[in-house]
């Protein structure tokens, strides 16, 4: 893991998700987890559930998210910041997606999951 710092705090996780963003093998994802637009500067893996309270650094725990919006939630609990119509939005992005080890199909499924283990009802 790599973590440094210039112009505020730069998250360093790899992961294949993040990875095949930044090569742009995601085409159809334009906007992050919380409704954010992203660009190849901004992109930052975003924990579900945070790290610091047991959230394991793996893709069903990972969504993309602008970097502004990662700090700004900090390791606060992810119900006070979801927004069910940017989060159905987010993960409709990566319907058919299919890149070099990764399958968007699988991915929204495991988000879908995670999501619901943190307490988060998308179908109210």
């Amino acid at each position: 893991m790599r973590v440094t710092k210039s112009d505020g705090i730069t998250f360093g996780y790899s992961n294949v998700l993040k990875t095949q963003y930044l090569k742009g093998n995601l085409k159809t994802v334009k906007y992050g987890f919380y409704g954010d637009k992203l660009s190849k500067k901004t992109v930052t893996l975003e924990h579900l559930k945070p790290k610091s309270k047991g959230g394991k650094s793996e893709l069903e725990n990972f969504v993309l998210a602008s970097k502004y919006r990662n700090q700004l939630r900090g390791n606060n609990d992810i119900r006070g910041y979801i927004d069910k119509e940017n989060v159905l939005k987010y993960l409709l992005q990566f319907v058919g997606v299919k890149a070099e080890n990764f399958n968007g199909d699988n991915y929204i499924m495991m988000i879908l999951k995670t999501l619901k283990k943190l307490g988060v009802n998308l179908y109210d």
